[in-house]
């Protein structure tokens, strides 16, 4: 990592692996960094592969997730610097407003909701050879950059009727590069909605031995495709919450 090296593929070396070996690969992994400060400090989690056609193709029969980093974080309408390949991906985050212990079902996770975001991913899985499921974990699941918006305040919580909560999976979200749009799709493409990807992140970050942790930021996986980033300026709209512009 420190020499920019294309991470070896896990099953190149352990064809046997499994994603119980690749998640304590991936702990070890964030560990280091953390202990290292070599990206900062922990700032959240991420889910990946939340399309079924991508669980296909990377052999794997659900979800993964990743540790963000707080170094990870780019501002928006700036020049955006990459020192590796990376793919765009639309997404939305949620701000935690305090921990979490245990388990959650849909209802009380959007309890811990502080604020929600648009965000943009620089996913980078930078592996030496085309990665399967094992090797992406273990490599913490192509975690390298991602951008914020600005915050949604969740005020629903002052409210106990149901209808408080936004309809998040109602959203549009596109993604242009200038004028060219490269894709829109709404936001509860993602597994079943995106309140049930976020109490699935939840849990399964806790049942990986993770710790959640107020103003820990959760990513809820990507809306729409992946984009090879390419030099050039972007922009991708999330409706009532807003844009996101940067520049690449």
């Amino acid at each position: 990592m420190r020499n920019n090296q294309p991470y070896k593929n896990l099953s190149t070396d352990c064809p046997e692996a499994t994603i119980a070996d690749a998640y304590a690969l991936q702990r070890a992994f964030v560990q280091a960094l953390a202990e290292a400060g070599d990206w900062g400090a922990i700032a959240g989690y991420k889910a990946a592969l939340t399309a079924p056609q991508a669980q296909k193709m990377m052999g794997v029969a659900q979800p993964v997730i990743g540790v963000l980093f707080s170094n990870g974080e780019r501002p928006s309408q700036h020049l955006v610097q990459t020192d590796r390949p990376v793919m765009l991906e639309t997404e939305l985050g949620f701000r935690l407003n305090a921990p979490i212990a245990h388990a959650v079902d849909e209802h009380s996770a959007t309890g811990y909701v502080g604020q929600v975001y648009p965000m943009v991913e620089l996913a980078a899985p930078h592996l030496q050879q085309r990665p399967n499921g094992v090797d992406l974990i273990a490599s913490n699941s192509a975690t390298y950059g991602y951008i914020t918006g600005n915050p949604y305040q969740a005020d629903w919580h002052k409210n106990e009727a149901p209808s408080a909560v936004p309809d998040l999976d109602g959203l549009n979200i596109s993604l242009f590069q200038k004028n060219d749009l490269l894709h829109a799709e709404v936001a509860g493409s993602i597994m079943e909605g995106q309140w049930q990807a976020l109490t699935w992140l939840i849990n399964e970050v806790l049942a990986q031995g993770y710790v959640l942790s107020a103003e820990h930021l959760l990513m809820t996986g990507s809306v729409g495709a992946l984009h090879p980033a390419k030099p050039g300026e972007y922009r991708s709209d999330y409706g009532p919450l807003g844009c996101i512009e940067f520049q690449l």
